[in-house]
């Protein structure tokens, strides 16, 4: 959230605290946006990597990481999540002149906050791809030169 030209910390109750994004004045919603859906400090949209984000934020790429994981943002939590990302990427991507980007992003944080924790089975995904896969490309080679 910015007013006038100035990054103001909102304090959302429900959001797991972190001392140093409140010490460097890091809005959870804020760094979901710029982290994860790519809007930039003045409602556009470009991909920006965590050492960009740092940047905008006016601290290192250490403490992003660890607001990310404070705020239970990081990465292992969003693939260990039923939220879907992606989708919510396009939508931020894809707005038509004049919708608010940042507004857009208030329903994928919702849907973010209130997404489920699953536990992964890799072992099962890596199957159903292969299998997947096989169906789509058919068989595949093994990386001797030889048929499946």
């Amino acid at each position: 959230m910015t007013q006038k030209g100035k990054q103001t910390l909102m304090v959302d109750p429900s959001m797991p605290a972190s001392p140093l994004g409140q010490r460097h004045g890091i809005d959870p919603f804020a760094l979901f946006c710029a982290y994860h859906l790519g809007i930039t400090a003045d409602d556009g949209y470009a991909f920006q990597n965590i050492h960009q984000v740092a940047k905008r934020f006016g601290v290192s790429s250490a403490v992003i990481k660890q607001c990310l994981q404070d705020y239970c943002m990081d990465t292992d939590r969003l693939v260990q999540s039923d939220f879907d990302l992606p989708s919510a990427q396009i939508d931020v991507m894809s707005v038509p002149p004049g919708v608010s980007r940042t507004e857009v992003a208030r329903t994928h944080w919702e849907a973010f906050r209130n997404a489920r924790m699953r536990p992964r089975d890799w072992q099962r995904e890596i199957r159903d791809d292969a299998r997947e896969n096989e169906r789509v490309f058919g068989a595949t080679t093994t990386g001797r030169g030889g048929r499946r």
